[in-house]
């Protein structure tokens, strides 16, 4: 079978993100099933392991333009990079299924739009990874006009695809509810872990991890709670003097310079944090090795690869009770759930973990065995092809 997966971005030097990383890691177990993979990826030029068959799209940008050069053409941005960015993809599908015929394609939200137009194509599995609009409302940000155009272009390709999938029951009640679909129509699929992070993660003996190094990977941006982690850090320190706070990921421009430079410099908390930029995933078992607590405060979330990273090397996860981290993180067994945008329950998490030694081994080990038991690749490359099949036997 010829599988092709459209991206609006890949694993770059500067960036990748979940959607990236389910991509990476499913091509792979593909190819070692047999099937033929091709990734058409938008964006600057892409990492990948030389096995893959990348095709890169330049991409437009007129959006860009008529958000930062136009003010009152800003509610435009969105439905405009809805089009652009499908059309490109779309049109590069078209030109590879010319050339070597392709079985199937599967595609995100963000760019599932022209398959509308495309005519005779592939069968079409749309798989989500969570969407602008949502984030918006979670994190209380204004929504525009052009956010719910945006959406609603995404819901017209969304009704021509072949299959559903989400990554947590909570993402599938949530497409399910915008595409006016019963919840079990939606084929629910979590994120696998990558096996080369895995075998990693299981190669490392248990030890006791001396310093108290709190761990978040992921952007730096609003909706992922990154200034009430950073809130969190001073009610810490004053338990833990020498806690670190270690956060692995590229900045967002939800955060301007102002937010992020009043955070650190609340009460000494600059020298315990270390902003690292973006991280090739790659490099994160060192930081995963390191740390004694994983954190993850975002305001909402479809599933979170980083939190079964985490796991798998033996983690205790603090984590929002929000989305679709509850079916990820079992409260009192592979971590501890706090409500959303509350920095003094965060804080008061971490310092239960850090305090506890024999606390920490316990989730950790709990969360090694849930992450080898229900998210490996093996076991969730099973059922995408179960899909797979499904759609191109109908």
């Amino acid at each position: 079978m010829h599988i092709s997966f459209l991206l609006s971005a890949f694993h770059s030097a500067s960036g990748g993100g979940g959607a990236e990383s389910y991509v990476s890691t499913m091509a792979d177990a593909l190819l070692e099933r047999g099937h033929r993979v091709s990734v058409i990826a938008l964006g600057e030029p892409s990492v990948s392991n030389g096995r893959l068959r990348m095709i890169q799209v330049a991409r437009p940008n007129l959006h860009w333009f008529l958000y930062r050069g136009l003010p009152f053409a800003k509610s435009f941005a969105l439905p405009v990079r809805e089009i652009e960015w499908s059309r490109s993809a779309w049109t590069a599908l078209a030109e590879l299924n010319k050339q070597d015929p392709v079985d199937l394609v599967e595609t995100g939200e963000n760019i599932a739009l022209h398959q509308t137009a495309f005519g005779e194509k592939p069968p079409v599995v749309i798989r989500g990874h969570g969407n602008g609009l949502s984030i918006k409302r979670y994190s209380g940000n204004r929504v525009a006009w052009g956010d719910r155009l945006g959406r609603r272009l995404q819901l017209v390709g969304m009704r021509s695809a072949s299959a559903i999938t989400a990554v947590s029951k909570f993402q599938a009640r949530e497409l399910g509810k915008d595409l006016s679909l019963p919840e079990a129509a939606i084929h629910v699929i979590p994120n696998p872990i990558s096996p080369a992070l895995l075998q990693q993660a299981l190669e490392q003996p248990e030890a006791e991890r001396a310093k108290p190094v709190v761990l978040y990977t992921g952007r730096i941006e609003l909706n992922k709670g990154s200034l009430e982690l950073l809130r969190s850090v001073d009610q810490v320190a004053s338990q833990f003097p020498g806690v670190e706070y270690v956060m692995a990921g590229g900045r967002h421009n939800s955060i301007n310079e102002r937010s992020l430079e009043k955070a650190l410099g609340r009460n000494g908390t600059r020298k315990h944090v270390q902003l690292l930029g973006h991280v090739p995933w790659q490099e994160l078992a060192d930081l995963y090795r390191r740390a004694r607590v994983f954190v993850m405060p975002s305001y909402y979330e479809t599933f979170g690869i980083s939190v079964i990273e985490a796991m798998a090397f033996g983690l205790p996860v603090v984590a929002a009770n929000v989305g679709g981290l509850p079916e990820v993180v079992e409260d009192g067994v592979t971590g501890i759930l706090v409500p959303p945008k509350d920095s003094e329950a965060l804080a008061e998490a971490l310092v239960r973990l850090l305090r506890d030694p024999d606390l920490c081994a316990r989730m950790g080990r709990a969360g090694r065995e849930r992450v080898r038991s229900e998210f490996t690749v093996d076991r969730i490359v099973s059922q995408t092809l179960d899909v797979y099949q499904s759609v191109i036997r109908n």
